[in-house]
C-alpha cells in the first residue's frame, strides 16, 4: 500500500524535504500539497497565480512524492478558471484548494465546480465552524453540503473533519460525493474512529496539515483508533489512490 497524505501546504514557497524522510520512517509515500502563500483571506489575482507557479515549480522537484492541489480564490470569475486550466492541463494539478476567500456554496464557485466534476478532480474544501473568531467568508460543513448537493459529480474531500467533528459528520453523513479528512488540532482517535463507524471507511482520508502539525501524530491518531485492516488501509491511501487514478486532466 502506498500510504498518502492528502492535505497538505508549502512552507514559505517549499515543501521541506525532511518530510519524505519522515514519511519513509511512518509509510507515507505521497503528499497532496496546495500553496496558500501567507494565507491571507483574499489574495489578489496576481498572487494566487503567483502560489500556484510556486507550487508547480516543487512539483517539478519532487515528481515521485508530490501531487498538487491549484488554489482558487473564486471571486476573480472567468480568470480563475482559466489559472485553473492552466494549472490541471498543463501542469498536472490533480485538485482545488478552496480555503477562506468565498463560501464554498457561493454561485460564484459553480464554474470551478463545474470544471471539477468534468475532469475529476478531488476539491479539498477548508471547513471549521467556531465559537469565536469565524472569518467572514469561512465554509462549515452545512456550506460543504450545501455546495456538494448542487453538483453530485464533484469529489469533495472536507477538511478537519469540519472543525466539530460530531455535528459536521452527522450534516454531510447523507451526502455521498463528500469525504473528511483527519487534519485537524483537535482531533484524535476517537473523532476518527467517529468518523468510520458513521461514514465508513472510503469516506474518510488521512490528512496531515502540514507543516502547521506533526506528521507522527497524526498517523498517530488514526493507528489509535482501533480500525480493522482493511478500513485503515483505505483510510490510510487506499481510497485517494482510486481517486487519483480518475484524475482526468
Amino acid at each position: 500500500m502506498t500510504g498518502i497524505d492528502a492535505h497538505t501546504h508549502l512552507d514559505e514557497g517549499r515543501f521541506d524535504p525532511a518530510v519524505f524522510e519522515a514519511g519513509d520512517r511512518l509509510g507515507i509515500e505521497l503528499f497532496l500539497c496546495s500553496n496558500l502563500g501567507s494565507f491571507q483571506a483574499h489574495p489578489s489575482l496576481d498572487e494566487v497565480r503567483e502560489m500556484n507557479d510556486v507550487l508547480a515549480g516543487e512539483l517539478r522537484r519532487y515528481p515521485d512524492r508530490l501531487r498538487g492541489y491549484c488554489y482558487v480564490n473564486p471571486r476573480f470569475g472567468r480568470d480563475s478558471l482559466d489559472d485553473l486550466r492552466r494549472n490541471v492541463e498543463d501542469r498536472g494539478m490533480i485538485g482545488i484548494k478552496l480555503w477562506i476567500a468565498t463560501l464554498a456554496d457561493d454561485p460564484l464557485s459553480d464554474p470551478i465546480l463545474e470544471y471539477a466534476a468534468e475532469h475529476r478532480l478531488i476539491v479539498l474544501a477548508h471547513a471549521w465552524r467556531k465559537t469565536v473568531g469565524q472569518f467572514p467568508y469561512e465554509s462549515t460543513a452545512d456550506h460543504i453540503a450545501a455546495a456538494a448537493r448542487r453538483h453530485p459529480d464533484v469529489r469533495f474531500l472536507m477538511a478537519h473533519l469540519g472543525g466539530q467533528p460530531e455535528s459536521a459528520v452527522n450534516t454531510v453523513g447523507s451526502v455521498p460525493n463528500i469525504a473528511v479528512d483527519t487534519s485537524g488540532t483537535i482531533i484524535g482517535a476517537g473523532e476518527v474512529a467517529l468518523a468510520v463507524e458513521r461514514l465508513g471507511p472510503d469516506r474518510v482520508v488521512f490528512g496531515s496539515d502540514l507543516p502547521h502539525i506533526d506528521l507522527a501524530a497524526n498517523v498517530g491518531k488514526v493507528l489509535g483508533a482501533g480500525l480493522d485492516p482493511d478500513a485503515e488501509e483505505r483510510v490510510f491511501g487506499g481510497t485517494v489512490a482510486r481517486w487519483l487514478a480518475e484524475v482526468a486532466a
